[in-house]
Parts: structure tokens; C-alpha cells; sequence
């Protein structure tokens, strides 16, 4: 029997790079200061946030202003930790978990809400994942 001589290439690998889990936040072109202070409230609390920007129909469906509620939804679905804000063009709020209803989110902030209740959004978002009240 006449078999040809088994050979192996090299093994390589890519290195493994670990990504935690984290909220996920959609801003679909939110101020500056708004994403700055969403973020540092959910930081403050220990839990990071993993910005994307809702840029496109692809991300967002139809979803205009006013629609942090909408992107909140999505932005749970694609979380890990099953939380999500979604932040509107208008400058709402709105944190999400994925196990509620979709038109029923956990918080919403109105637009024009200011530094204290957008960071309160950021640190109900954290509170939600370490199941600490919301206080």
C-alpha cells in the first residue's frame, strides 16, 4: 500500500483578545456632552459602556428623533448584559433591558434633561446589570 507521507503546516493563531461584557449604547448623533456624561454615570458604577453609532438604516431601521426608546431596544439585543441606551438626534434618553417590551423602557430622559439626568441614565443602566436598586 502507497500512501504519501503525511504532512503538517505550522499552526498559527491570532492572538485571543478578550472582550468584556458591557452595555451597549446607540447614539444616532447625540451632543458630545450628552454621550460624555451617559457614559461616565454607567462608569462610575463600575460597568463599561461600548459606544456605536446608529448611522444608517442597516442600524437603525426607520427610526428618526425620538427614537431613543427604539435604539435602547436594539442596543439591549446586541448587549451581552442584555442593557442598552439609546440616544435620539433630539438629545433623549432611554435605557432598555432586553426582556421588556420593546415600546416599555426601563428609564426614558427627555431631551434637554441636562448633566444630572443623563448621567442618571448611564448609572440606572449599571444598577440594572448589577441588580442594585434604582434609586
Amino acid at each position: 500500500m502507497n500512501s504519501a507521507p503525511i504532512t503538517s503546516a505550522p499552526i498559527t493563531s491570532a492572538p485571543i483578545v478578550a472582550v468584556p461584557p458591557s452595555i451597549v449604547l446607540l447614539d444616532a448623533g447625540s451632543d458630545a456632552r450628552l454621550l460624555h456624561e451617559v457614559c461616565a454615570g454607567a462608569e462610575e458604577e463600575g460597568v463599561p459602556v461600548d459606544v456605536e453609532t446608529a448611522d444608517g438604516p442597516e442600524s437603525v431601521g426607520e427610526l428618526t428623533s425620538g427614537a431613543a426608546t427604539g435604539l435602547a431596544y436594539l442596543a439591549a439585543g446586541r448587549s451581552r448584559l442584555q442593557v442598552g441606551i439609546g440616544l435620539d438626534r433630539a438629545g433623549g434618553v432611554a435605557v432598555h433591558h432586553s426582556t421588556l417590551p420593546e415600546h416599555a423602557p426601563a428609564l426614558t430622559v427627555a431631551s434637554g434633561a441636562g448633566p444630572t439626568g443623563w448621567r442618571r441614565a448611564g448609572r440606572v443602566a449599571a444598577r440594572i446589570v448589577k441588580r442594585l436598586p434604582l434609586a
